[in-house]
């Protein structure tokens, strides 16, 4: 399965034209770090998942091995191959892992079905999902899904959002992260604020941290405009993508409801609330503001980032405190698309089956095998503390602790059935948790359409230039929606919503 380390433009150019799956990435090198000498152990049973007779797993036998390339989760220079060991010592089942480069995994992965050489596992996010799908380069587990044991403990929400035609083919390793707006609570003591629960109360808010607060600089930051979810409390539920509507898919930046949130920008943007260099802002420029104490509200994702938005402001601000607030009235909190773990549509049923049970099913049973893809592995990642797992120092860095393997401990879609692996969280992640878990929409994944992959790139643009150019005060409202009505006719959004809903 190991891919060539650099590929020659030619051949590059060859296996592209091979491939009817869309993607994006760089033509890069792969960083391999595949486990070629693990060994088979003795068989253990006993496992929650993994016996090793037909009694324990039924009618399905193990696979000899699982080939399984994956770009995000520990790094390699944090134990992979140390995992991939244990993951062998448990099953008796050779794991080799190919960890590739995040940017360049999509088009990584285009070459392997290009070339013939599929790894077993791999995940897709719900941007492609569908287009896999739909040419059947992934397995159908939608009976062995229903059937498993672990099904009925997922969220239905989650289920339905990864659904395509009424299939699925996949499985999230962990819940989709979701954003939540922290705000400076410290700021609001210091004005005799109470938590905003309105637009107006909100736009008070960052009105007196603009006046009465001298350090305050930038009273909200986000990383750009296109985004729904960065900027909650101004969209009011206003999608510019593409999203559903009372069960049908529609062109978000038609909808009557853009008009009044790219006013509401407008406005605000104006008025100062709202960082004047949001349009080139990056996620890490809006952090590093946020740590130097200069920023009163910052929405971003809940769970660690929580403990981290507040741990690294305190380094600068002693004194500062943070709250993740709970939406305001009108405002929708979204979850990312998910990403889910797909199985090679081009193995036999007999072999999908077996990694199915010995691959997906073992890393949601509830005990060992989740535990395995949470934690990592015992005595190198973590160490048994009462009832509780402690987390130990990174292989690569020992003043950073582990935090996962591949499975978020606290964002998992199965809960753990055991009761002494438990992870101790700071209260800033439970806080941030609950209210995206408490208020959060799923966001669920594209159905194909050709037209789509073909003017995405276009379109896209054609967005990002109009909400730039009305929010900075360079066209009107009304003058921006005709502009992106206009091109985005020209390109074809009525086949794309036609595609869609078919």
């Amino acid at each position: 399965m190991k891919l060539s380390k650099k590929i020659a433009a030619g051949v590059l150019a060859g296996l592209m034209a091979a491939t009817l799956l869309t993607g994006c990435g760089n033509k890069n090198n792969t960083v391999d770090t595949k486990n070629n000498t693990a060994t088979q152990a003795p068989e253990t049973t006993g496992n929650a998942s993994g016996g090793n007779d037909s009694t324990a797993t039924g009618d399905i036998t193990k696979p000899e091995s699982i080939d399984w390339m994956v770009h995000s989760g520990m790094n390699a220079e944090n134990g992979v191959d140390q995992w991939a060991d244990e993951y062998t010592r448990l099953t008796g089942i050779d794991m080799n892992i190919e960890v590739v480069s995040n940017n360049e995994y999509a088009q990584i992965l285009e070459l392997a079905f290009a070339s013939g050489d599929v790894p077993d596992v791999f995940d897709l996010n719900g941007s492609n999902l569908a287009i896999y799908a739909k040419q059947s380069a992934v397995a159908d587990l939608t009976d062995l899904i229903k059937n498993s044991e672990f099904y009925d403990r997922v969220d239905p929400a989650i289920w339905e959002s990864i659904t395509v035609d009424g299939k699925i083919y996949g499985v999230p390793f962990e819940i989709p992260s979701g954003a939540v707006s922290y705000v400076r609570k410290d700021w609001l003591d210091r004005l005799g604020m109470e938590i905003p629960k309105t637009y107006e109360e909100f736009t008070t808010m960052l009105t007196r941290f603009k006046n009465e607060i001298p350090e305050c600089k930038v009273p909200l930051t986000a990383p750009g405009l296109k985004a729904s979810m960065n900027l909650p409390e101004f969209f009011q539920g206003a999608n510019p993508n593409f999203s559903k509507v009372d069960g049908k898919w529609v062109d978000g930046m038609s909808q009557d409801n853009m008009i009044s949130a790219l006013q509401r920008l407008q406005d605000s943007y104006k008025a100062g609330l709202i960082d004047l260099e949001v349009v080139t802002n990056t996620t890490s420029s809006c952090r590093d503001q946020w740590y130097s104490g200069s920023v009163g509200v910052f929405n971003y994702w809940g769970g660690i980032w929580g403990q981290t938005l507040t741990e690294r402001l305190k380094v600068n601000v002693p004194d500062a405190e943070v709250v993740a607030i709970p939406p305001i009235e009108g405002a929708v909190y979204e979850f990312a698309l998910p990403s889910v773990i797909c199985i090679n549509g081009n193995l036999s049923a007999e072999k999908v089956a077996q990694l199915f049970k010995y691959f997906v099913e073992y890393s949601h049973d509830g005990g060992e095998g989740q535990v395995l893809f949470q934690s990592g592995v015992e005595g190198l990642h973590w160490e048994q503390d009462g009832n509780n797992i402690k987390a130990l120092p990174t292989l690569s860095n020992p003043d950073e602790v582990f935090q996962k393997a591949w499975i978020t401990p606290w964002l998992p879609i199965t809960p753990l059935l055991i009761t002494d692996k438990n992870s101790v969280l700071d209260q800033t992640v439970i806080d941030s948790l609950e209210v995206i878990n408490t208020y959060g929409k799923q966001t669920p994944v594209y159905p194909v359409s050709a037209t789509l992959t073909k003017i995405q790139s276009d379109l896209t643009l054609i967005k990002e230039e109009v909400i730039a150019k009305v929010v900075m005060g360079d066209m009107t409202v009304e003058d921006g929606i005709a502009k992106y009505k206009e091109e985005a006719d020209m390109l074809g959004v009525s086949k794309v919503i036609e595609e869609m809903n078919q």
